[in-house]
């Protein structure tokens, strides 16, 4: 792994456009047996969510030491606030056993777990390496 400077996903990324993509990809061939990105609905953003997503993934037989969730900065700043052991993100990886990237272009009601050489840009380009939570309304 790299050290904590490297940005895991190129920040030229269109966080908005990738999420979007991401969200829609399962629905493009209902039926079929192309690789498709997991999708899980998740209740709030919690880190009992986010561990929820990845043990999704990680069934799916993604190597987990390269996963890298991808959150907006709103979400980032709910999942300090409401872990009592939390302080900062360098905690919240350390909690969650993963890179955080915080990107202020990702929507709020979406949080991603891939791989970084899954995705070039917003192009998918290897579906079965990548969770995307949705998520529901959050109080």
């Amino acid at each position: 792994m790299g050290s904590s400077s490297d940005t895991p996903i190129d920040a030229a990324t269109d966080f908005e456009e990738l999420a979007a993509r991401l969200r829609t990809q399962s629905d493009n061939a209902p039926g079929s047996d192309t690789e498709r990105v997991t999708i899980r609905s998740l209740e709030g953003v919690t880190s009992d969510a986010l561990s929820e997503l990845l043990e999704a993934e990680e069934s799916e037989g993604t190597a987990p030491g390269e996963l890298v969730f991808v959150l907006s900065r709103a979400n980032a700043e709910l999942l300090v606030e409401r872990e009592f052991d939390v302080d900062d993100v360098d905690e919240l990886e350390d909690a969650l056993g993963r890179t955080v990237q915080i990107e202020d272009e990702m929507p709020d009601d979406t949080i991603l777990l891939l791989d970084p050489d899954a995705v070039d840009g917003e192009e998918i380009r290897d579906p079965d390496a990548i969770a995307c939570g949705i998520v529901g309304t959050d109080d």
